[in-house]
């Protein structure tokens, strides 16, 4: 009898274990039949608390970057609303030491948390937590059961759930490079999409000026860039060339020049000098930024029909004029906008003479770095190469090739702007 019964015992064995290997296949199927990361977890959880007869579950991803956890599910509880430290709570210690655990009495363990039962109306009499690692050994996960509906989890329960374990964190790192993936794409489009915003804010055309002749490069370092220019019409034979460089780059640089954009707009039809529109300019961006954000910029005024040029010099780089070979540079004429409150700024101005050239530039032209025997391209390169043949096309293609050469295939580490203005007979 003693015989049979210890046969019987080893067939309910066996019996027990086919059934959890079938369950270890049909979770792997099922795991695997989904890429969204929120989904595949409640799966998790769900098949968990089925097969070891658990009343719930919980499943907290580790954060690669700073190993945190984070609950992707939580039943009972809002998804996402636990967050822990590693070595934090019963959860954060499984993970830190990497070996399961199973509390009967968790209201007598310090690291307990009962806040959750009290919010939820839920009494916790058992737990069982155990590591989630892929077939690496890598720790993806941290798996918790509440409450077995039996006599309490065990041994057999943790080992189960390590074969769980390596179809669930493969499932799980899968799902989350795909989100990783999919949430960059959509940046990219996001992206891509500002670009296009960027570039269709640029004036269409550049040969409506009597007595102007310009040509323009505008090359972003990034998909959005910081660099700003513009043609603005003013009424009355009168116009504004502009050339502005935001501080940074990217994303958060290229809203803060659209802004500039959108004030100078604004302000086109204004009767206050020049220098106090870039006041108010100033203002006006100290308080949207809080003076994390400046640009500097020249804002040129041609009239056209008294023939003459004025413009305010907002720390930008110089504003360089050649005339018969001739180079002369132009100062800042004030501070940048969005730096220091109560601004004032100053004009500055010339007869434009038929010939005579201007150069607009941003300072990734100047910066453009060529490495530790080339150095910055530099303010004294541009001049040199300012005067010469073939018009404001001449002088931008003279640049971009020298800075290109400069560079020597390397990438340039800012935006680019080069806008060349010749006075041409009306």
């Amino acid at each position: 009898m003693n015989e049979g019964g210890s046969g019987n015992q080893e067939l309910t064995r066996c019996l027990e274990r086919i059934r959890r290997l079938e369950a270890v296949v049909e979770a792997s199927l099922m795991v695997n039949s989904t890429l969204d990361l929120t989904e595949l977890a409640a799966h998790i959880v769900d098949i968990a608390t089925r097969l070891i007869n658990a009343e719930r579950g919980s499943l907290f991803l580790v954060n690669e970057k700073d190993g945190s956890l984070q609950s992707l599910v939580a039943q009972g509880v809002a998804p996402g609303s636990l967050r822990l430290e590693m070595g934090e709570g019963i959860v954060g210690s499984v993970a830190k030491s990497g070996q399961a655990e199973i509390l009967d009495q968790p209201y007598d363990d310090p690291r307990f948390d009962p806040e959750v039962d009290r919010r939820t109306g839920f009494v916790t009499r058992s737990l069982l937590t155990v590591p989630v690692r892929d077939r690496d050994g890598r720790l993806r996960a941290v798996l918790q059961l509440l409450n077995h509906g039996g006599d309490g989890f065990s041994r057999e329960d943790v080992e189960f759930l390590a074969e769980l374990g390596v179809p669930f964190a493969i499932a799980l790192t899968t799902a989350r490079l795909h989100t990783e993936i999919v949430a960059r794409q959509s940046l990219e489009r996001e992206l891509k999409l500002a670009a296009d915003i960027q570039r269709n804010m640029q004036p269409v055309s550049r040969a409506s000026i009597p007595g102007l002749e310009i040509e323009v490069l505008f090359r972003p370092s990034r998909e959005v860039g910081g660099d700003y220019w513009d043609v603005i019409p003013l009424g009355d034979h009168r116009w504004w060339i502009v050339v502005g460089d935001v501080s940074g780059k990217g994303v958060a640089a290229g809203l803060v020049a659209s802004n500039l954009q959108a004030c100078l707009w604004s302000s086109r039809k204004a009767a206050a000098p020049l220098p106090e529109i870039v006041s108010s300019i100033n203002e006006l961006l100290g308080r949207l930024t809080r003076g994390r954000k400046y640009a500097t910029m020249v804002i040129l005024e041609w009239d056209a029909e008294r023939e003459t040029l004025s413009w305010v010099n907002a720390g930008h780089p110089p504003l360089l004029h050649e005339r018969d070979g001739e180079v002369r540079e132009y100062g800042a004429t004030g501070r940048p906008v969005g730096l220091l409150a109560n601004q004032r700024y100053d004009f500055d101005g010339l007869f434009l003479e038929e010939g005579d050239t201007l150069l607009l530039y941003s300072d990734g032209i100047l910066e453009a770095d060529g490495g530790d025997e080339r150095g910055e391209f530099g303010l004294e390169r541009v001049c040199r190469l300012l005067p010469g043949d073939g018009g404001p096309h001449g002088v931008i293609l003279r640049l971009s090739a020298a800075v290109a050469d400069h560079l020597q295939g390397d990438e340039p580490g800012d935006d680019l702007t080069l806008v060349c203005v010749r006075r041409v007979k009306r």
